[in-house]
């Protein structure tokens, strides 16, 4: 059933031997593990509305089913048993996730249909499952046929949460009764949750440093008895070399004494497999991290994690990994999806294409954000056209009415791990609610933030670290770094400025104007930006609360409505805040969507040459900058 074109990747790596092992007791134990499925049931682009090339959580459960026979077949040979788990960003991500967020929690929730049809063992929770609101994860956990774990998100109030899970896993073996393992599970999110999520978590929960709680509850397990402790760990791997702090880099975590095993995610990358060349403590052949057996399965449902230990005693009677072997099972277009989850899923998918396929708007223009990383586009510039709408009401009254108001626009669903089809495209015509939730995909608040000159120009310095640092001569060097998410980039309207990207990171505006004057450190603006940008969410300084002026209860995808049905209001066609300046001609490539093509002349500045296809199908147009 498996797509011969995507090979699973696989790493088996056999531990030194132990000799002072007591007995020759082995056991098998298969551990299967999903990481940021992002609410992908079905395998649905529900903006595109359109199939996905895979069948998203309905074909990891084929994927388990399988594994699980395997396992089963194995048993009668060397004594096999299985766990399953998931390591968070589970139910955020498409417009599913955000309609099923908004109704009461109950039996027939599709998500915990899902974990009770799949029997999951735990789950972990990420950063992005507070999305919705702590109380609706909250709801969520207290009904759950299998236990969520946050070891380091302490709610302040009894909830059905747990920091730690202690599952009895019968192993069987040749001629002899099973012998019951008591398997730990821990579950961390990024520290970092604390500050991005600072909003949803006021006066309800606190997140505490990963590495401190992990210590704790390493040594509670431990006393308690357990043979083998799993860490979920809701963090990637960030950098080639470990900073000094360690932070939210999952090797600092797997080193610590007692870990056996380490699933990692949140960075939407892959391991085993080629993702992580050149990165200390890790090693992409064998498939550990610091030493741990570890996977990470991709995101969107793209991969099964499959992780084979053969267990052993030492002398001290502890077990500990022998051997193991790793693997991730592609989600292909080939792996049939599983008729329970289609089931289960199947009538809230079909209500959330139905509500997302209403007209709400109309737009006299194509919208798109194929070339988004290269010059400003009309679909962020009605992002900022509606923020700029929203604040405007919200701070109606105050002092800082008077003040100079901007507005920023992400560019998300640009390109990246995404693939050529993570783009936004809006014909001209009637505008569908599904069109709305692709230029405003987080639902965020939008707030009303106070800035000076310089926070604004740090601001921008920060977005512009997406571009390579390029070199005059080099026509076909990319002009974004791939490693560099998209939406790190802000183009803020209100201000004019030009980047220079052959400058060093840091030191790339050469203008920054209002008015036609220059920007001054002190200079006081207002700037309409998502309640997720005023945290540093995007890896930016937080700003402080009081910063914070209003936050609007309109929503976006309302004021994007509003200002697309009425001409008045409508899109500014001539809003161009930013450009390139380099001080001699530079050409880079450009990465975007084979969709692109008949709308080159929307860059026609920039001299666009189309270069064909690369391996990933994306299409190369090299850009005069």
């Amino acid at each position: 059933m498996r797509d011969a074109a995507a090979p699973p990747i696989t790493a088996i790596h056999p531990h030194e031997a132990m000799p002072d092992r007591f007995d020759q007791t082995t056991l098998s134990l298969r551990i299967m593990a999903t990481t940021d499925i992002h609410m992908q049931l079905l395998g649905y682009d529900y903006l595109r509305d359109c199939s996905l090339p895979h069948n998203g959580l309905a074909g990891l459960a084929t994927l388990v089913e399988e594994a699980r026979a395997e396992a089963r077949a194995e048993a009668r040979a060397e004594g096999s048993a299985t766990l399953l788990f998931d390591n968070g960003d589970l139910l955020q991500g498409t417009a599913l996730g955000e309609t099923l967020s908004r109704s009461p929690v109950g039996p027939k929730h599709p998500v915990l249909g899902c974990i009770n049809y799949m029997s999951y063992d735990a789950l972990g929770v990420g950063n992005h499952d507070l999305d919705h609101g702590f109380s609706y994860l909250m709801d969520l956990a207290a009904v759950s046929p299998s236990p969520m774990i946050s070891t380091n998100l302490r709610p302040l109030r009894s909830s059905a949460l747990q920091s730690a899970a202690l599952i009895t896993c019968a192993c069987p073996r040749q001629g002899a009764e099973p012998l019951k393992l008591r398997i730990g599970v821990l579950s961390v999110m990024p520290d970092l949750t604390a500050q991005w999520h600072q909003h949803t978590l006021e006066g309800k929960a606190v997140v505490t440093p990963a590495r401190a709680m992990l210590r704790t509850a390493l040594a509670d397990l431990r006393a308690k008895g357990t043979d083998l402790v799993i860490l979920l760990a809701h963090m990637g791997i960030e950098h080639p070399v470990i900073d000094e702090t360690g932070a939210d880099d999952v090797r600092s975590l797997a080193a610590a004494d007692g870990i056996d095993v380490v699933i990692a995610g949140h960075t939407h990358r892959r391991l085993p497999g080629q993702d992580h060349g050149g990165f200390a403590q890790v090693d992409n052949i064998n498939s550990t991290i610091a030493t741990r057996p570890a996977v990470m399965a991709g995101y969107d449902a793209s991969d099964l994690a499959v992780l084979d230990l053969g267990l052993a005693q030492d002398a001290n009677g502890r077990w500990r990994v022998q051997t193991h072997t790793s693997e991730l099972r592609r989600n292909t277009h080939d792996i049939a999806p599983h008729p329970a989850i289609t089931a289960i899923c199947s009538t809230a998918h079909n209500a959330s294409r139905t509500r997302l396929a209403r007209p709400v708007g109309q737009t006299g223009r194509t919208l798109h954000n194929f070339f988004s990383l290269g010059a400003p586009t009309l679909s962020c510039t009605a992002v900022a056209q509606a923020k700029h709408h929203i604040a405007t009401k919200a701070i109606r009254g105050f002092p800082e009415a008077e003040l100079p108001l901007l507005a920023s626009a992400s560019a998300h669903t640009a390109g990246g791990f995404g693939g050529p089809e993570n783009f936004l495209f809006i014909p001209q015509g009637p505008v569908l609610r599904r069109h709305l939730k692709g230029l405003d995909p987080y639902a965020n608040k939008i707030c009303a933030l106070r800035i000076n000159g310089a926070e604004l120009r740090g601001w921008l310095e920060y977005s512009a670290r997406v571009f390579h640092r390029l070199s005059p001569n080099m026509p076909d060097q990319l002009l974004v770094d791939p490693a560099r998410p998209s939406f790190e980039f802000d183009t803020i309207y209100g201000v004019q400025y030009c980047i220079d990207p052959t400058r060093v990171a840091g030191a790339r505006l050469v203008s920054l104007t209002y008015n036609g004057d220059p920007v001054s450190n002190t200079q006081q603006f207002v700037m309409a930006t998502s309640e997720f940008q005023t945290t540093g969410g995007v890896g930016r300084a937080p700003f402080a609360k009081d910063r914070v002026l209003a936050k609007s209860r309109n929503r976006l995808a309302t004021a994007l409505g509003n200002i697309l049905t009425r001409p008045p209001e409508g899109i500014q066609q001539d809003a161009s805040p930013w450009r390139f300046s380099c001080p001699e001609p530079v050409q880079a490539v450009i990465r975007t969507t084979p969709q692109a093509m008949p709308y080159l002349k929307d860059i026609a500045h920039l001299s666009p040459q189309p270069l064909g296809l690369d391996g990933d199908g994306f299409l190369r147009i090299r850009l005069a900058l």
